[in-house]
């Protein structure tokens, strides 16, 4: 409540008020009238400092009224002419009330003194209160932006992580459908492979469904992540698929959003290496380039035309999430691969 009804009393303030209460003690040593010019500077100096601790009393109690009779009005007060009108006539009595009080009236002086000291420092007061009106308003102003700009900022925070979760839903059940179909299609012709699937299944889910609700993981629970649906798939697929990973072990703390790579992997095996008869091989890479995290996933599949030229779903659920994470900060890019296949390629902040 203290700290309210002196909203407003700051250096800045203060030093004004000194300002100004320095040139009034200058005017007042320099008029004739008073008398002080006729001696030496110290002399000089002397009246000056004196007037100067006077008018600083008149000052600050004029200013520190002003500021009570503003704030206890309110911000709805404030834009009331009365009440403006009524804190500079109050500031102005409670100046030179106070000046006598401490003795810093003439003695003789009567009333007639106390009404002309309150007289000369009514056009002051009412500066100064014109002044601070409108440095609360700008104040109020800058508040009520300052909290349009956290709401406006919270409600941003909240679509981005819908949306985020949005995007993961659309991978969990499309990994997990695909997975379980294989399952089911390799227990129905090999029943000691079914059951090796099963297991290299229960290795994935461990490793999968705890990171799929995340924002972010570590490359090294990515990579596991990303060993154990290669493990599934070499049960499928036997011999026709060779599986390579080179992440240096400085690099597997760095965040990274989780399933991104899986994802990579499986369109890989799906669009590139499975429809031949052959298969391929897939070899995945991590590296630091330029202050940033670039993770490879290159097969030696059917090339880019087998690849959907990257319009498929996967690539642009990836695409999308790392717009919402990162901005224009990360990127996803389709090239080819040598002698055959694609290289799928992230760029990331490295965290």
């Amino acid at each position: 409540m203290r700290l309210r009804l002196l909203n407003g009393l700051t250096w800045s303030a203060l030093a004004l008020v000194g300002g100004f209460c320095a040139l009034q003690s200058l005017e007042w040593a320099l008029a004739p009238s008073n008398g002080v010019l006729g001696g030496g500077a110290a002399e000089f100096a002397l009246a000056w400092l004196s007037r100067l601790a006077v008018f600083l009393l008149t000052g600050i109690t004029m200013l520190i009224t002003a500021l009570l009779v503003l704030n206890a009005a309110g911000r709805a007060g404030r834009e009331n002419v009365a009440v403006a009108i009524l804190a500079a006539v109050v500031a102005a009595g409670a100046s030179a009330l106070v000046r006598y009080a401490v003795g810093a009236t003439p003695a003789g002086e009567g009333p007639f003194y106390m009404v002309l000291v309150f007289t000369s420092w009514l056009g002051s007061a009412g500066v100064l209160v014109a002044g601070y009106v409108f440095y609360l308003r700008a104040q109020t102003a800058d508040e009520g932006a300052r909290t349009a700009e956290l709401r406006r900022g919270a409600l941003e925070t909240q679509q981005l992580a819908t949306r985020l979760r949005l995007l993961q839903a659309q991978v969990e059940p499309h990994f997990l459908f695909n997975t379980l179909s294989n399952v089911r299609r390799l227990a129905q012709t090999d029943a000691g492979a079914g059951r090796g699937m099963l297991a290299q299944l229960t290795r994935y889910l461990r490793a999968a469904l705890p990171r799929m609700r995340e924002h972010e993981t570590t490359l090294a629970e990515e990579i596991e992540l990303v060993r154990a649906y290669l493990g599934l798939q070499q049960v499928r697929m036997g011999a026709r698929l060779e599986t390579e990973i080179d992440a240096p072990p400085a690099l597997l703390e760095a965040r990274v959003p989780p399933m991104m790579l899986a994802t990579l992997v499986e369109n890989a095996i799906k669009h590139g290496i499975a429809p031949l008869a052959e298969g391929g091989a897939i070899r995945i890479t991590a590296q630091k380039a330029d202050g940033a995290l670039k993770l490879t996933v290159a097969d030696t599949g059917r090339g880019l035309a087998g690849a959907s030229s990257g319009s498929g779903v996967g690539l642009a659920n990836i695409r999308a999430r790392l717009s919402a994470l990162y901005g224009g900060r990360a990127d996803l890019r389709l090239q080819a691969n040598s002698p055959r296949g694609v290289a799928a390629v992230i760029t990331l902040p490295l965290a």
